[in-house]
C-alpha cells in the first residue's frame, strides 16, 4: 500500500498523490494521517486537509493552519495543512486578477468596478477549486515527495476531481469574452498579436489539462476509499467508486474501517456486528485491495496510535462470503424517554439535521419526519435531503426521487425528496439564458452591440455564478414554500450535508443577495440600451426569495437546527465548533442528539460503554446550555431503516441525557 517515490538526475522532484475519500465520519482523516505518519521516516511527505470543517490537526494531536506546519516525529519528515479555500483562492487569484479583468472589460459591456464585484463574489466549486489548486501549488514547491489529501465527504470530494473539468470550462467563458479584441485588433492591424491575456487564458486550460492528467495517471496518483462495514456507507462507497470509473478516474484500494474484532467473551453485539458488518461488506464492488482496520478504543489520534494504525493498512482482507444467519441486537438504556418530534417548538416551520459525516443525522432526520408527520395528521410534512450523496432511499429502503413522494410504511401527509442538484442548475441555466435570448431579441439593430458576441458573454456570466447556486435555490423554493399563504408545507425537516459544506449552504444566502444586486447595478446601468425584462425580474425574485430564507434562519420560532454527534472525542469536538459558528450566524440550536450509544456486555464493549458516558457528560457540560436539550439514541444492528422500524426506533429509543446511564 505504501506508495513508492522515484526520482531521476537532477530534474525537479515530482510529487505523488494519495487522497483519502469516503463518507463523512468514516474515519478519512484518521487513515490520511496514517498514511502520511507511516511514509515519512522515507520520503517528505505533506498531509493536507481540504475539509471546510477540518479534523486533521485533532488526529496529528498538532494545531495546523493555512500554512504547512512540521509534525513533530521521531523519525521522519511529516508536514501537515488544513487547507483554507477562501485564502487559497485569494492567493491564485491575486496574481490574475488584473488580467481576468482586462479580459471582461475589453469583451463585455462590463467596466472595471462590475468586473471586481462580480470576481469578488464568484467563482464556481470555489472550495474544491481552491483546494485543487493550492494542492497544485504545494506540489510545484519540490519540497514534498509525496501529498496525502484528506478529503472533504463523497460528494464534495466528486466535485473536487471533476474541477479540472470546470476549470476548463472557465477558461471557454474568458476566450469566449477575449474573442471580441481579437477580431478588433486583426480587423485594424491585419493581424492578432498574443498578450498577456491570451497567455492567462492558456495557463488556466493548461492547468486544467495537467490536472486531469495527473488525476487519471496510476502512476502518479493513488485513491484510497474508506469506508464503514455498514449498508449506507458501503452504498455510498460503490456509487462513488462507480461515478469515478465513469469519468477515468481509478480507485486503488478500499478500506473497511473500524471492524468488530473477536470479543474476548460472549457478546451479543459483538456477535450481532461481525455478522452485520460482514453482510454488508459483501455488497462491496471489486477492486485491486480490500484492507480491513479493526476497531479501536480510544480513537487513535497522535504519531504513535496512527503509526499503529498504518500496519493494518498493509493487510488485504480474505475473499468475504455474505453470512447466512442474521442477528438482532438493541442496547438496553434506562431513562426518561423523549418523542423526536418534541425537539422544537411547535411553531416552527423548518427544522435542520446537521453534523460531522458519519454520526447518522440522516437516520435522526428521517425518525423525526415520521414523529412530526404522525404527530401533526393535519399538516402536510416534507423529509428533503440537500447532501450531494444522498442517504434517504438508504434510510427508507426505497427510490427517492427529485420529486416529492409518499413512502411505504410512512403517514400519508409526509413526502421525502433528494435534490438533483444536476437537473436543478440546468432549469436555472435555461432560464437563465431565455432571459438573455428574451433581452437581445428587443435590442435588434442596437449599433452599440455586437449581438452574436455578446448574447453569448452574457450567457456565460451564469458559470461564474457562486458556488452552491444549485442547492441554495433548491432551498429558496422550499423557503417559499413554507411562507406560502397557505403555505405548501407546514414543516420542512432537511438532511443537510456535513458540517462544512452545511455551514457553507447557510452562509451562501448573504453573498447570493450581494451577487444578485451586483448583476442587478450592472443591468441598471445599462437600461438605456437594454431593458431589465424577464432577466431583471427573476434577479430580483431570486433577491427577494433570498431575503425571505434569511429571515426564516434568524427566526427561533419558526426555524431550528439540530446537531447530530457521536458519544466519542473527535466527533464532540467537530460539534463544539459546529455550534459555536451556528451561534455567530444566530441559528437556534434546540438541541443536541448524541446517537447510536450503547454496547454489548463483553470487557471490551463495557470499556467502550464507560468512555461513551464520559462522552456524554463532556457534550452535557460544553453545549448544555439552558433551553438546550441533550438526547442519546439506542444503538440497534441493524440499523434502523424502512419507515416501521424508524417509527419504533423513535418512540423506543430516544432519551434525555440528564440522569442518562446505561442498563445491565
Amino acid at each position: 500500500m505504501k506508495p513508492g517515490i522515484t526520482t531521476t538526475g537532477t530534474e525537479p522532484r515530482s510529487p505523488r498523490f494519495h487522497f483519502v475519500g469516503g463518507k463523512g465520519g468514516v474515519g478519512k482523516t484518521t487513515c490520511a494521517a496514517a498514511f502520511a505518519v507511516s511514509a515519512a521516516p522515507h520520503h517528505r511527505v505533506l498531509v493536507a486537509s481540504t475539509d471546510p470543517a477540518p479534523s486533521l490537526g485533532d488526529a496529528l494531536s498538532v494545531r495546523l493552519a493555512s500554512a504547512p506546519r512540521r509534525v513533530p516525529l521521531r523519525r521522519g519528515r511529516l508536514w501537515a495543512v488544513e487547507i483554507d479555500a477562501t485564502l487559497a483562492l485569494r492567493r491564485w487569484l491575486n496574481p490574475r486578477r488584473r488580467g481576468l479583468e482586462k479580459i471582461a472589460v475589453d469583451g463585455t459591456w462590463l467596466d472595471h468596478e462590475d468586473v471586481a464585484r462580480l470576481l469578488r463574489l464568484s467563482l464556481p466549486g470555489v472550495d474544491e477549486l481552491a483546494a485543487l489548486l493550492e494542492i497544485d501549488r504545494f506540489a510545484r514547491t519540490g519540497r514534498y515527495d509525496l501529498i496525502v489529501i484528506d478529503t472533504a465527504p463523497t460528494g464534495h470530494t466528486l466535485r473536487m476531481l471533476m474541477m479540472p473539468e470546470t476549470l476548463y470550462g472557465m477558461a471557454v467563458v474568458f476566450d469566449r469574452m477575449r474573442e471580441k479584441q481579437r477580431i478588433v485588433e486583426e480587423a485594424l492591424r491585419g493581424a492578432w498579436r498574443r498578450t498577456a491575456e491570451d497567455a492567462l487564458i492558456d495557463e488556466l486550460a493548461a492547468t486544467s489539462r495537467t490536472l486531469s492528467a495527473t488525476l487519471r495517471d496510476p502512476d502518479r496518483t493513488r485513491i484510497s476509499w474508506v469506508s464503514l462495514p455498514e449498508p449506507m456507507a458501503v452504498a455510498e462507497s460503490a456509487d462513488a467508486i462507480a461515478a469515478l470509473r465513469s469519468s477515468g478516474i481509478q480507485v486503488s484500494s478500499v478500506i473497511a474501517n473500524r471492524l468488530t474484532p473477536p470479543p474476548p467473551s460472549a457478546c451479543g453485539h459483538c456477535a450481532a456486528r461481525r455478522v452485520f458488518e460482514r453482510r454488508a461488506l459483501a455488497r462491496l464492488p471489486p477492486v485491486d485491495d480490500l484492507v480491513g482496520v479493526a476497531d479501536r478504543d480510544p480513537e487513535p489520534v497522535g504519531a504513535s496510535a496512527l503509526r499503529s494504525l498504518a500496519a493494518e493498512l498493509e493487510v488485504r482482507l480474505p475473499p468475504l462470503r455474505k453470512p447466512t444467519t442474521r442477528l438482532v441486537w438493541r442496547a438496553a438504556l434506562i431513562a426518561p424517554r423523549e418523542d423526536p418530534s418534541n425537539l422544537v417548538r411547535v411553531s416552527t416551520r423548518l427544522v435542520l439535521f446537521g453534523g460531522k459525516g458519519g454520526v447518522g443525522k440522516t437516520t435522526c432526520a428521517a425518525a423525526h419526519a415520521l414523529s412530526a408527520a404522525f404527530s401533526r395528521p393535519r399538516d402536510r410534512v416534507l423529509l428533503i435531503s440537500t447532501d450531494p450523496a444522498h442517504s434517504l432511499g438508504d434510510v427508507f429502503v426505497a427510490s427517492v426521487s427529485d420529486l416529492p413522494q409518499r413512502v411505504a410504511g410512512g403517514p400519508p401527509n409526509l413526502d421525502v425528496r433528494e435534490i438533483d442538484p444536476a437537473s436543478i442548475l440546468a432549469r436555472i441555466q435555461r432560464r437563465y439564458a431565455e432571459a438573455i435570448d428574451s433581452m437581445f431579441d428587443r435590442m435588434r439593430g442596437s449599433p452599440s452591440l455586437d449581438a452574436a458576441h455578446d448574447r453569448a458573454v452574457m450567457r456565460g456570466l451564469i458559470d461564474l455564478a457562486p458556488p452552491g447556486l444549485d442547492e441554495l435555490i433548491s432551498v429558496l423554493e422550499i423557503t417559499d414554500a413554507i411562507t406560502a399563504d397557505p403555505p405548501v408545507w407546514d414543516l420542512v425537516v432537511m438532511d443537510t450535508a456535513p458540517t462544512g459544506h452545511a455551514l457553507r449552504l447557510l452562509e451562501m444566502p448573504g453573498l447570493m443577495q450581494e451577487w444578485a444586486k451586483a448583476l442587478m447595478a450592472i443591468l441598471l446601468k445599462y437600461q438605456g440600451v437594454a431593458r431589465l425584462g424577464e432577466l431583471g425580474e427573476t434577479l430580483v425574485n431570486l433577491s427577494r426569495g433570498v431575503g425571505r430564507l434569511r429571515a426564516l434562519l434568524a427566526d427561533r420560532n419558526r426555524a431550528a437546527f439540530i446537531v447530530v454527534t457521536r458519544a466519542a472525542s473527535l466527533p464532540r469536538r467537530e460539534t463544539a465548533r459546529l455550534a459555536a459558528r451556528l451561534a455567530t450566524l444566530r441559528i437556534h440550536v434546540p438541541a443536541v442528539v448524541i446517537n447510536a450509544v450503547g454496547r454489548g456486555e463483553c470487557r471490551r464493549c463495557m470499556k467502550t460503554s464507560a468512555a461513551e458516558r464520559r462522552e456524554i457528560a463532556a457534550i452535557c457540560k460544553a453545549l448544555g446550555r439552558t433551553g438546550r436539550r441533550i438526547v442519546v439514541t439506542g444503538a440497534e444492528l441493524p440499523s434502523p431503516s424502512g419507515a416501521a422500524a424508524l417509527r419504533r426506533w423513535g418512540r423506543t429509543s430516544w432519551y434525555n441525557a440528564p440522569g442518562y446511564h446505561q442498563g445491565a
